[in-house]
């Protein structure tokens, strides 16, 4: 497979050089409009905050359709340039996303998704892969290291910074992206007007190329909060049984995750200097 491995990149300490550098481009990877079920936002909406964020590339990527995506870039917003995204859901739902499609992929097979992107000549990026509950390599899916490697032949890149996640799973996503060698983009995951824009990677605009030419990520700072292992294993225990569980009990679970949601970013648009990527081989561990 013919994939480009990872740039350098740093995590920028704020916004006030950018009008000295060259001239970039700022891609808002992972946005959610609402066609998606979990977000209320509309579409235009989403783009007039974009705009307002200076972005340049919107990727948009509703849960399980491209309407949206495709509503907005028939609108030929001058500013943003829309690119039809879906986050797809497999049938033990795990998320991938799919960028540049041009038709709705009706598969829920893990490999059909995977095959159904690449058919259509799109790039394959894994959302939050560590993610309890969505993401494709979460612990509690227990993924024999053979289905790893044969997700792997299909990825282009990891989201490795998400606006929505722990900063546990965004340093796992990080030391994953390395030790694969995978090109790495950062997602606000936004479901809100004001998470549009909180998130994005800038890039050189004369070698602008999804997850492989220089870059910075813009990214909220995150304390470096480690998980109740109780905490953990209560959740993953949910997820493993969930389907089978009755709605009391999902009641009961998304309010003890609303009150324990204290490991996760809560300060959008402020960036801090957290990660630096290395050049392609080189191996390096991120503080904390």
């Amino acid at each position: 497979m013919n994939r480009a491995t990872t740039q350098a990149v740093t995590v920028a300490p704020g916004h006030d050089d950018v009008a000295a550098r060259p001239r970039s481009v700022r891609a808002a990877y992972h946005v959610h409009t609402s066609f998606s079920y979990d977000s209320r936002v509309p579409p235009e909406a989403v783009l007039e905050q974009a705009v307002a964020a200076s972005i340049d590339v919107l990727c948009v990527t509703d849960h399980d359709t491209i309407d949206g995506a495709v509503k907005l870039q028939s609108g030929r917003c001058p500013e943003v340039k829309v690119v039809v995204g879906c986050e797809l859901t497999s049938e033990d739902g795990s998320h991938v996303i799919g960028l540049n499609l041009r038709d709705m992929i009706p598969e829920k097979e893990l490999f059909a998704i995977l095959e159904g992107i690449k058919l259509q000549g799109g790039l394959v990026l894994l959302p939050h892969p560590f993610r309890r509950g969505s993401g494709i390599f979460r612990s509690d899916a227990r993924r024999p290291d053979q289905l790893v490697k044969d997700v792997l032949t299909y990825v282009d890149i990891v989201e490795c910074f998400n606006g929505r996640d722990s900063y546990e799973n965004n340093q796992r996503s990080y030391r994953f992206a390395l030790t694969h060698d995978l090109p790495a983009v950062a997602g606000s995951d936004a479901h809100f007007p004001g998470e549009v824009g909180s998130v994005f990677v800038e890039y050189f605009a004369d070698d602008f190329v999804h997850g492989v030419s220089p870059h910075r990520v813009w990214f909220p700072s995150q304390a470096p909060r480690r998980e109740n292992p109780a905490k953990r294993k209560l959740m993953e225990l949910y997820h493993g049984r969930k389907d089978s569980l009755p709605p009391v009990v999902t009641t009961a679970y998304r309010a003890l995750k609303r009150w324990t949601r204290r490991d996760s970013p809560r300060t959008p648009g402020v960036s801090a200097p957290q990660y630096e990527f290395p050049v392609a081989g080189a191996r390096h561990h991120p503080p904390g």
